[in-house]
């Protein structure tokens, strides 16, 4: 009996790195177990390694000895970790035409986009923070309102290029950063009330930001928290929650980013100690099922959506928020937190989703 196999469509960066066994945070042996499991072989290879004429790719399996390259038909299902632009996703677009699950065929999404198919959702409308596009006068207006606003591109990752403009009596203070990443780089300046700083103009002019409610974030040892959520559809097709882990920003900055330096901690200890009058295990059930309806509300706007990893606000009211979603979830956060088993988890699911696909020849009808 022939292999079944199922592709991992890799940035080129991680790619290149398989030879070397230094691949960074994205780990191969994760999807090699998991994939075993159910019955699959992984083939690792990036979309410039699909050739539309054959119908076949050219790719890294493993083997006992480590990784061996093959040429073989494209993969029935393939499972997209990588960043595409709009002339490499019309080939994804193609795969998917000819019949080839390709899930998560976008993985990058505007957030502006992204606020804007929640708030068609009812349920949601109290917990979306106050949002819309940044402008000199839509800034001046939400700072009014708010007194606290987070300005951010709509296009972008792990925190870059985000700014905090924040009201004190007579004066604003923005907070930004000039290098990449930016961990470092953070400086908080003030301005005269009614003032923007010259960045402001640059970077909105540059391209499309935000301007946001900044939400007031519960604390854990001064620092503001939020907590990623990772959900992901599994063997049953449908959505499920493969782990929580809660962020906290580094000093002197507002970013929970663990790319900008913030620091990752298991949701239960955080929620003890910053609510100790609250039951834990009724908290997370709240976090869980607020996720999976996002997620839901998520899929109905994104096809061949399978993998979300969504940035969860609580407030020391205890008040859910959503904050943000992340198309290509960085998973090392759980490595981080000590949550090994939610860290297998997340490659898990999708290689169960794999083998549902498979067995079922269909997308899932939810």
């Amino acid at each position: 009996m022939h292999p079944e196999f199922v592709g991992i469509l890799l940035n080129n960066n991680t790619y290149r790195r398989i030879s070397s066994g230094r691949i960074g945070t994205e780990s191969l042996a994760n999807y090699e177990e998991a994939a075993a499991m159910y019955g699959l072989v992984p083939c690792f290879f990036t979309i410039h390694h699909i050739s539309r004429d054959t119908g076949k790719v050219t790719g890294y399996i493993p083997i006992s000895s480590g990784y061996t390259k093959v040429h073989i038909p494209i993969p029935r299902a393939i499972h997209m970790r990588a960043i595409y632009n709009r002339r490499e996703l019309k080939l994804i677009d193609h795969l998917i035409q000819q019949g080839i699950y390709v899930f998560n065929g976008r993985t990058r999404y505007g957030k502006d986009k992204i606020h804007h198919m929640l708030e068609q959702d009812p349920e949601l409308a109290h917990s979306l923070p106050h949002t819309v596009k940044a402008t000199p006068l839509s800034i001046r207006s939400m700072l009014s309102q708010h007194g606290d606003l987070v300005l951010k591109p709509c296009s972008g990752s792990v925190g870059v290029g985000i700014m905090r403009l924040k009201r004190s009596p007579g004066r604003t203070h923005l907070t930004y950063s000039r290098s990449l990443p930016s961990a470092r780089g953070w400086r908080t300046v003030a301005l005269a009330e009614g003032r923007l700083h010259p960045l402001i103009y640059q970077r909105i002019r540059r391209a499309p930001f935000l301007a946001q409610q900044r939400i007031p974030l519960a604390e854990y040892r001064g620092r503001p928290f939020d907590i990623r959520v990772t959900v992901q559809r599994g063997g049953s097709g449908g959505w499920e929650i493969a782990g929580m882990f809660a962020k906290t920003s580094p000093p002197q900055t507002f970013v929970s980013n663990i790319a900008q330096g913030g620091s990752a901690y298991q949701v239960p200890d955080i929620l003890t100690r910053c609510m100790p009058h609250t039951p834990v295990g009724a908290t997370l059930e709240r976090i869980s099922e607020f996720s999976l309806h996002i997620a839901r509300i998520l899929s109905l706007f994104i096809p061949y959506a399978a993998d979300f990893g969504l940035d969860i606000g609580i407030t020391e009211d205890e008040r859910l928020y959503f904050i943000e979603c992340n198309g290509c979830d960085q998973r090392y956060g759980f490595l981080e937190a000590g949550m090994g088993e939610a860290w297998k988890n997340s490659y898990r699911n999708p290689m169960a989703f794999v083998r549902y696909l498979y067995d079922n020849a269909g997308w899932p009808p939810y």
